[in-house]
């Protein structure tokens, strides 16, 4: 038999305690615990944990998509036009500058320290302002071409779509989709299916648009490469309201109406998985992150505005026991 000195030409360490950072794909016996132990890579499943509460209750609520757990950045949201910002560090949301137009349902981009707030709703009327955020304060910069609200979003806070979403006149529900470079916004290729009330995930040239109402819930989802959008996968539950963060090959999203939902789903790129759900049933939160590291703030479960935020965490890898035979 073939032994692991043969195979690798070293045999398998003895230590009493795991080394502090060991390599990818090391394997090491440790004499306490009596088991061979190895550093692997994308192990584990992700889970919710609690996270501080938001210090204003809020829905129909807005979050930089490229934040983390550890850096969220929260702004607007209903009842009322909220231009309230909380910026959150892994434990406590600390009120910060507001945002200049009060809004909900906006789209958003960026980071905690570099974000993007575009369209909403402001009393009485549909918006079309962007505002730009440098990590202490809002300011405004050109319009969108056409005001909506509901709207689908992702990218940075110098590169951002977006998607479908209630747009003048009437709030028609749409499939129109805008690009921002930055100072401007340009119309680019619509959805395949007009709808509102959806996350977005990814980037400019790389962009997914989950799920929406159209009326009526749809699990629809769409891969924007830049120049137009493809339909793939629809998710396995049909939600509106639903919260979403990632990259285009590897997103989540999460809660969601009709009814109600809990459920989290994960996409690689080809296909949705439904892993853990949130501890809390939710719609029209805040969230962002990657699908290893992320954040949902805020949101309704009627009749009640939620303050509660839930951080998601997976391991991309660590140390898992090998099991020899």
């Amino acid at each position: 038999m073939t032994d692991y000195k043969g195979i690798k030409g070293f045999t398998i360490p003895t230590v009493s305690s795991d080394p502090s950072n060991p390599i990818m794909g090391q394997i090491w016996y440790n004499s306490t615990s009596g088991r061979f132990l190895g550093r692997a890579e994308g192990y584990g499943t992700g889970t919710w944990s609690s996270g501080g509460n938001i210090n204003t209750a809020r829905r129909q609520t807005s979050c930089a998509p490229d934040g983390t757990s550890t850096a969220g950045l929260l702004f607007g949201g209903a009842p009322g036009d909220v231009a309230l910002t909380e910026s959150y560090d892994g434990t406590t949301w600390t009120e910060v500058n507001d945002l200049n137009q009060g809004r909900y349902e906006a789209g958003g981009g960026g980071t905690q320290a570099a974000a993007l707030a575009f369209g909403g709703y402001s009393s009485p009327a549909v918006d079309a302002v962007t505002e730009s955020w440098n990590g202490t304060s809002w300011t405004e910069v050109n319009d969108m071409n056409v005001a909506g609200r509901g709207l689908g979003s992702c990218g940075t806070q110098v590169a951002a779509l977006a998607i479908g979403g209630g747009r003048l006149p009437g709030e028609t529900i749409t499939a129109a989709v805008e690009q921002w470079n930055g100072t401007s916004w340009t119309e680019v290729n619509d959805l395949n299916t007009a709808r509102v009330y959806l996350p977005g995930a990814g980037t400019v040239t790389a962009g997914l648009a989950m799920g929406g109402s159209i009326p009526g819930v749809t699990g629809a989802t769409e891969s924007y490469n830049g120049t137009s959008w493809t339909e793939v996968n629809d998710m396995n539950t049909a939600r509106y309201g639903n919260t979403g963060f990632g990259i285009q090959t590897d997103a989540l999203t999460m809660g969601g109406e009709e009814p109600l939902t809990a459920k989290t789903e994960s996409f690689n790129g080809t296909s949705w998985t439904e892993v853990n759900d949130l501890a809390s049933a939710r719609r029209t939160s805040g969230g962002g992150g990657s699908s290893t590291d992320g954040l949902i703030a805020g949101g309704y479960n009627p009749p009640a505005n939620l303050d509660i935020s839930e951080e998601w965490l997976k391991p991309a890898s660590g140390t898992v026991t090998i099991t020899m035979s």
